[in-house]
Order: C-alpha cells, then structure tokens, then sequence
C-alpha cells in the first residue's frame, strides 16, 4: 500500500494535475476576496470586522469604540469654549511648554554661533526684537519670572544651571520680543486645531449626546432637555450609554455581561487617565452619548448582512485553503522522487543560489501586496472584469512562484543539498570551514606553528587597546632581532658546510626550540663530513700507497723477467716454436712494465706525491714531437694527423707532465680511432687558459658516457681487445688538474672529443 501511495505522488500526470489544482484554488481564494471587497465598497460598508464570525449581534466592544472616541472628541471641543474668544486671549498657552520653546530658542541661537552658521552674537543685531512700551515687550519682572522657572530641577529637559543663566538673561534682554512670539504661535496652534475640530464636527450627528466642560463653562448636546434627561437616566431605549465623569467611565447595556462591562469600563477609564485627562477633562466635566435607536438598527442590519458575506467568503477560502494545502503535500511527497526509484534527484531550476531565488521571490510578493493597493486606489478607473482578473492572475502568478520555490527547497532537502544552496553556505565551506581545518591541521604538527598562529591571534586582539601597541613593536623588534640573528649565524653556518669547510660549528646563543634543534642536526652534519672526509682521505692514501708498493714490487721481478728475454733472444734458439714463444713472453713482459708505470704513475698523481717543475712550455712543439715519437703506430692505424694550431703556444706547465698527457692522448686515438680515418687537434687560447682539442672517429660503438671513460679502467673496447690499461685518461686528468688546468672528454654518436685546458703562460706565472 505504502509503495503505490509513493509511486501515486511521484506519477508525472498526477504532478501536473495537482499542479494545476494548486493554482485554481489560488485563483478562487483571490476571487472570492475581490468579491467581498467590492461587496463592501457597493454598499459603502465600513464594517470588515473579525468579530461578526462569532457574534450576530453587534457586540459591546464594538459598541464601546463607536461611543467613547467621540465623546473624547466632544470633550476636547467643549474645553474651548462656545467660541475662539478664550483661545485668542491665550486661556488654553501652557507657560512651562512656552518657556521651553524660548529656551530652546536661545541653545539653538548659542550652537549656530559655535558653528560659525549665525553671524549675529548674543550682543549684536537680535533676532525676536521688540520696542520699550509695546505689547509684545518682554519686561525685567518676565524675564526673572522665566529663568526662576527654569532653574526649578523639575523644568527637565531645559533646565538650566546658573552659570548659563546669565548668558540667557543677556539673550532675553536682547530679544524682548521672544515671549509674545512663541505665545502667539501657541495660540496658533490652538486656533487650528478648534477649527479642525468644528470642521468635523458632522460626525456626530448619529449620537445623542450632552457634554458639559467645566474649565469653559460650555455645554454641547443635539437633543432636546427631555432626550438629555432619558440620557442622563439611562432610558432602555438607547442599547447602550457611555457615561463620562469624574467616577470614570461607565458603559451602560442592560442585555450586556456585567464582567464584559466591567472590563470595559477599567480599559476605557485607563484611556481617559493616559491621553486626555491633562488637557480636557477637569473635575466636573460630564459626558453622556449613545447612538440613536434608527442609527443603530441600521448598523445591525449592515452587520448582519456583511456578517453572512463574510462567512462566505470564509468558508469559500477555508475549503480553496484546504485543499490548496493538500495539493502542497502530495507536491513535497513526490518532489524530486521517481517511480520505483528511492533516489532524490534535482533539477536544472534547484542550481540557482538559493539567495537569488529568496530575492527574486520577495520582490514578486511586495508586487502582489502593491497589486492589491493600487487595485483599490484605482478601482474607480477600472471596470469589475479587470478588476477579478488582475487580482486572479496576480494572485496565481505569485502562487505559482511559490510551489516552485517550496518544490525546490524541498528537493533539497531530500537530497540532503538544502544548505549548500546558499552561496553564502558554499563560500563559508570553500574558505572558513577549510582554512579552520587547515590552521587546526598546522596547530597540532609543531610548537613553532603553534607560537606563529597564536600570535597571529592574540597580536590583533592586544592592539585594540592603543596603550599596548609601544609595548608589542618595542618586543617584537627585540624578539624578532635576536632570532633573525640567530637564523643568520645558522644560514652562515650552512652554507660554509655546503662549501666544504668541515671544521664548521654554529655556537647559538638565543633562539626557539626548532631554531636550537635544526643548529644541532647541521652541527651533527658537519661532524660526520669532517669525519668521513677524514676516512676517505685515509682511505685514498693507503690505496695509493699500495698501488705503489705494489707497483715497485712488481718492477723488480719484471725487470729480470725482461733481462731474461733479452738474453735468450741472443741465444742461438732455432726451434720456431721457442722463438714464437719467446715472442710472446717478450709482448706480455712489455705491456705489463706498461701498466705497472701506469699504475705508479696514477697513483703519485692522484696522492699528490709527484713533484711538478712548471716553466715555460711551448705546447705546440711538444704536441709535435710527441706525434713524431708515436709515428709508427699513427701510420700502423693509418690515421691522417690534421694539426690547427698557432706555433709557438706557450702554456705554465711541467714538460714532463704535459709531454705524458699528450702522449696518453695520441696512444688513446692508435689504439680505438677508426682505421684510415682523419684525427682533428687544435691548439687554442681560451682567456687565462690554452685549449688542446683532438677530435676523432672511434672505432667502435661508443655505448658509454663520457663520466664513465674518465674512470680508472675503463676502456671504449668493452671487450677488452685492445693493449690499453683504461688508465691513459685518468692518468691525464690528474697530471691536468695537478698543473692547474682540466681534462674531461664529449661523446657525440661515435664522435669522440678529448680537451686539455692548461694555464697560459704569462709573466705573472714566473713570479709566483
């Protein structure tokens, strides 16, 4: 049952007919308003009181309104007399309210001058002149009279202390028309509001009435001395009599509840106490009022006959409300629902900010509220039938505008969007709600965010009292200096660590936690280099002395093992086998007394033992005769030597040294430069440097970078075919880097670039 209910309020034809339904009971509710209204304004009705749904009667509430406001009015009429003759002798000015005004006269006079916006002083040209004898000269006697007046310490607000006194006596004496000024604009007022009163006068003449004003010695009445005497004996005839005299105010109905009246009678004597009692009821005025018997059979029949419209048009609405609220249900139980689907879903219209649609909404309803108000402003202009449809259509538009919003709302809810509707919500999330995480996020990971995000909180907040802003900037700069001095002997210090300088210690003196902690690890580091360069230093040492121990031991032997081989070969051997044997033992012999210096040689320069003798050294000729040493392996390997140089070239060099390196060079090129190939060398200044530049094209695949040939044992011919020790270009570096210069090698395809950089020779190098 549960689910064919669900899936009958989420049916799309039964969304469109309550739809529909929806906006025609709007249409009748606002039909049937329009209806009582024009109702009303036809039979110039002004009853629409909420009361008619539950008396059929006119009710003594009501009755006490319609009598007590005029009698009120009554009396206020008959204090002023029969005629204006009091009001212009001035019988109805009140002195303290005169005296206020002209005292406020004298402030705003005294404040205009402060402000430099009234030109005359308190001595100059006055404003409220008057002459000496005139009637409206304000006498010494007066002025004395109104200065005692207002130092009484009741004459609040204007009350005045005694060293203001004599400024405004001076103002007084200087503007002595003042008084009969400001007198005469009360009477004025009086004037107006008598002539205001007798204008509407009119009203009455649906009472009987007898007022009598003591103060004034005036009585008012429109009946005849007997319908007063019936009046003041409360005759049955009148349905009921309001009494006004010094006992209060009594409301008198023979059919009334004696409680009803009486709370009458309290709430409207509380009336006469608070508005009218100070200025229009004195002790032995009278009031007696009632509305004439045919007047108020004529308000019955109207109440009666505006009573049944009423109820009409209540129960029509009621009924159209009903059903109007049932339609709304069935519309948010299936809102944003589907058949056989628990999914809420939204549409393209619930994307709209929610803020948008709330605005747009009000102002459709201030437009429904100004449709009725010009509706009945204009009405004279406007025929019946326009009247029905814009009140209908208006009324409809604005119902429509209001299910679509309530749909919507309740969409959202559903799919548990409703907030983020608003893009006040949204912006809240997107930036309040993940900068807090974020801060709380950075609060928990050390103290020194802690410290920061406090002080970004608590500054601000110190600052809003300006007597403590000194105090933050003087410790903010001594805090702040002291640790930006510490921050800069630990950069210092880390730095000189980066540059090498092992011995490195940051001593801090002051400085946060962190600060203290990060001076310590780089200290720690700085330790551990010291020591491990130590190691390798040691390390380094005891290879190469083992290579050279090594390397001597081995010369020895090797020496013999050579001598040998000379001797036998002078031997008359003529067995083949024994001379090809002895061939052979001769090659080895060789190459290892080659890789022995090698290896000798390598080491001294790597350890720094070889001693160097620079002078001056001409690097072209060296190269030169260096080629013509290897000349019989360059033509073995048929390489064309192809020489760019500027002869002579003088470089600061041990010849040795420099003799060794291209040597190295020039062997490494016999042995993997491809056959009958062309090798490239070039001899160039480059600043305070000279460049040799050999180029050629090797042999074999070049698989290996250029770091890895600079290597100790590490040939281009991975197979190892070739007589080379892999020691020629590390030989070469260092011998460079011992002068001063470098050497480092560029692949390129199988393009392979030796460069050897070597100080020039200059003056300056024969001083040092």
């Amino acid at each position: 049952m549960a689910t064919k209910w669900k899936n009958f309020t989420r049916n799309s034809w039964v969304k469109a007919v309550i739809w529909l339904l929806s906006l025609l009971m709007a249409g009748v509710m606002a039909w049937q308003t329009m209806a009582f209204l024009l109702y009303l304004e036809e039979n110039e009705s002004p009853m629409a009181d909420m009361r008619m749904l539950s008396s059929e009667t006119l009710p003594e509430t009501y009755l006490a309104e319609q009598l007590f406001y005029p009698a009120q009015d009554l009396l206020y009429q008959a204090g002023y007399g029969s005629d204006e003759t009091a009001i212009r002798e001035g019988k109805f000015v009140h002195t303290d309210q005169l005296y206020y005004n002209i005292y406020d006269a004298y402030s705003s006079a005294v404040d205009y001058e402060e402000e430099g916006e009234y030109s005359a002083s308190l001595t100059n040209q006055p404003l409220y002149p008057a002459e000496e004898g005139s009637t409206n000269y304000l006498t010494d006697e007066m002025i004395d009279t109104i200065i005692s007046a207002l130092r009484r310490p009741d004459a609040d607000p204007f009350y005045i202390e005694a060293a203001n006194a004599a400024n405004f006596r001076q103002w007084l004496t200087q503007n002595r028309g003042v008084y009969q000024f400001y007198w005469q604009q009360q009477v004025d007022a009086k004037l107006e509001e008598y002539r205001n009163i007798q204008e509407t006068s009119q009203i009455y003449k649906k009472f009987d009435y007898v007022v009598y004003c003591k103060d004034s010695n005036t009585a008012l009445t429109n009946v005849s001395e007997a319908k007063a005497k019936q009046l003041k004996n409360k005759d049955s005839r009148y349905q009921m009599i309001c009494t006004i005299t010094d006992d209060g105010v009594q409301f008198l109905d023979g059919s009334a509840d004696s409680k009803v009246l009486a709370d009458l009678n309290n709430e409207y004597t509380g009336y006469l106490q608070n508005d009218i009692s100070d200025e229009t009821f004195h002790t032995g005025d009278t009031a007696y009022i009632a509305l004439k018997p045919s007047v108020l059979q004529a308000m019955q029949t109207e109440w009666t006959e505006t009573r049944s419209q009423l109820i009409q048009l209540f129960g029509v609405d009621c009924s159209a409300g009903l059903i109007f609220l049932i339609c709304l249900i069935l519309l948010c139980f299936g809102a944003g629902r589907r058949p056989n689907d628990t999914k809420a879903y939204l549409v393209g219209f619930d994307r709209i900010w929610t803020e948008v649609l709330y605005s747009v909404y009000f102002i459709l309803f201030g437009l429904w509220c100004s449709m009725f108000v010009l509706i009945w402003e204009d009405r004279a202009y406007l025929s019946a039938p326009m009247q029905y449809g814009i009140a209908i259509s208006g009324t409809v538009v604005f119902a429509a505008a209001s299910l679509v919003l309530l749909v919507s709302q309740v969409r959202r809810i559903k799919a548990k969007q409703w907030l983020d509707g608003f893009l006040l919500c949204r912006l809240f999330k997107k930036y309040v709600v993940r900068s807090v995480r974020w801060l709380v996020q950075q609060f928990g990971k050390t103290p020194l965010r802690q410290k920061i995000i406090l002080l970004a909180t608590l500054l601000p907040l110190l600052c809003m009292f300006w007597f403590t802003i000194p105090f933050i900037i003087a410790g903010l700069l001594y805090f702040g200096m002291r640790e930006a001095d510490s921050f800069e002997a630990v950069t210092h210090g880390a730095h000189e660590i980066r540059t090498g300088k092992s011995d490195t210690h940051i001593d801090l003196k002051h400085g946060g936690k962190e600060l203290l902690a990060l001076a310590d690890d780089l200290n720690s580091i700085s330790d551990g280099l010291s020591d491990a360069v130590d190691t390798a230093v040691k390390s380094e040492r005891l290879k190469s002395e083992l290579i050279s121990n090594v390397s001597h031991d081995i010369k020895t032997p090797l020496t013999s093992i050579i001598t040998y081989i000379d001797l036998l070969k002078k031997c008359n051997i003529t067995d083949p086998a024994a001379q090809e044997y002895l061939a052979v033992l001769d090659q080895k012999a060789q190459r290892l007394r080659t890789l022995t210096t090698d290896l000798f040689d390598a080491s001294k320069a790597t350890s720094g033992a070889m001693k160097l003798h620079c002078v001056q050294t001409d690097m072209d000729a060296l190269l030169r005769q260096s080629l013509g040493e290897r000349s019989e392996s360059i033509e073995k390997a048929g390489l064309d030597i192809r020489i760019l140089s500027q002869a002579p070239t003088y470089v600061y060099a041990d010849g040795q040294l420099l003799w060794r390196i291209l040597d190295n060079l020039i062997a490494n090129c016999t042995r993997y430069a491809l056959p009958n190939s062309r090798v490239y060398i070039t001899i160039e200044p480059d600043g305070s440097m000279v460049t040799l530049t050999m180029k050629n094209i090797s042999a074999v695949e070049l698989n290996i970078s250029a770091d890895e040939l600079m290597q100790r044992f590490t040939r281009g011919d991975r197979s190892r075919h070739t007589e080379g020790s892999g020691l020629g270009l590390s030989i070469a570096q260092s011998l460079a880097e011992l002068m001063g210069g470098s050497c480092h090698v560029e692949i390129d395809g199988d393009l392979f670039k030796a460069m050897v950089s070597i100080p020039k020779w200059e003056d300056s190098n024969a001083t040092e």
